[in-house]
């Protein structure tokens, strides 16, 4: 029962389907228009009420990027990408407790730490994090 959900969680090879790349887009720009508006939105002081959908949009959006390579493998949650989405997603849910300049203050250090593992080789993006063993057991192809 063990090993049968371990394969189910880690394969051997990335599962994909089918127009994967289109909706991966889709939740692409939906995140970033979201995002943008959110950011903006804090410097410039705007209510709490306005931003709330544009900060839902954010969070839905990258959960559902999140859960689509999640699908691929949850080797992710391992590797270099996987840790960056959780620790921006933390960084995310101290939002409302921070003052408007710790905020936008927050909301740069999002910026850059998504720019970086957005556009940095893929030999840091996939480096994974756990012993070589485990990796090499469950990590995938």
């Amino acid at each position: 029962m063990t090993d049968t959900i371990i394969r189910i969680l880690f394969p051997k090879e990335y599962r994909v389907f089918r127009h994967k790349r289109l909706i991966i887009i889709f939740f692409r720009t939906v995140h970033i228009l979201c995002f943008s508006v959110l950011v903006g939105g804090i410097f410039f002081a705007q209510d709490k009420a306005l931003l709330s959908p544009w900060f839902l949009g954010t969070i839905l959006s990258g959960m559902g990027m999140f859960l689509i390579d999640m699908y691929g493998s949850c080797i992710l949650l391992f590797e270099v990408r996987g840790v960056a989405i959780l620790v921006k997603l933390l960084m995310l849910a101290l939002l409302p407790f921070l003052s408007q300049t710790g905020q936008v203050t927050l909301l740069v250090i999002v910026i850059i730490l998504s720019s970086y593992i957005s556009h940095t080789t893929g030999k840091i993006r996939h480096k994974n994090l756990i012993s070589e063993e485990f990796s090499k057991k469950y990590g995938t192809q």
